[in-house]
C-alpha cells in the first residue's frame, strides 16, 4: 500500500451508488437508504484531488404521500465535490461532501448541500 504522502497525491474518487467509488462518475445517489435523490448525465468541467466541479440533473422524490408513491421532479444544476477522506474499507481517497445549486428551483430549494458517505 503507498504511504500517506504518496496518496495524497493520486487521485480522488467520489462513492456514486452507496458501494462503489469512481472517477468522474455519470452518476451519483446521494440518498442511499431509499433512492430518492440522485445526479445523472454528470459532466465534470474540473476534477482535481480536492474539487471537483459539474454539472448535471438532479431528480428528487417529493416523497407525497410517502416515498414509495411520491414523484421524482428534476432541475438541471452545477455540483461542486469537496472534502476528501479515506473510508474505512476505501483504498482511495474519495470526496466526503456536495455543495448542488440548482438553476431552477427543486421542491422549493435553489441550492443543498449534502454528505456523501465512504462505502462499507
Amino acid at each position: 500500500m503507498p504511504s500517506v504522502g504518496a496518496a495524497a497525491k493520486g487521485r480522488t474518487f467520489v462513492t456514486n451508488n452507496c458501494h462503489l467509488v469512481r472517477f468522474r462518475p455519470q452518476y451519483i445517489l446521494f440518498a442511499c437508504g431509499d433512492g430518492a435523490f440522485y445526479a445523472r448525465r454528470l459532466e465534470w468541467d474540473t476534477w482535481h484531488r480536492w474539487r471537483a466541479v459539474g454539472h448535471g440533473v438532479f431528480h428528487q422524490n417529493d416523497c407525497d404521500p410517502n416515498c414509495a408513491d411520491g414523484t421524482f421532479h428534476k432541475a438541471r444544476g452545477r455540483i461542486v465535490l469537496k472534502k476528501r477522506d479515506r473510508g474505512p474499507d476505501v483504498h482511495h481517497y474519495v470526496f466526503t461532501r456536495a455543495a448542488i445549486r440548482f438553476e431552477e428551483s427543486l421542491l422549493g430549494r435553489d441550492r443543498v448541500g449534502t454528505s456523501i458517505g465512504c462505502p462499507v
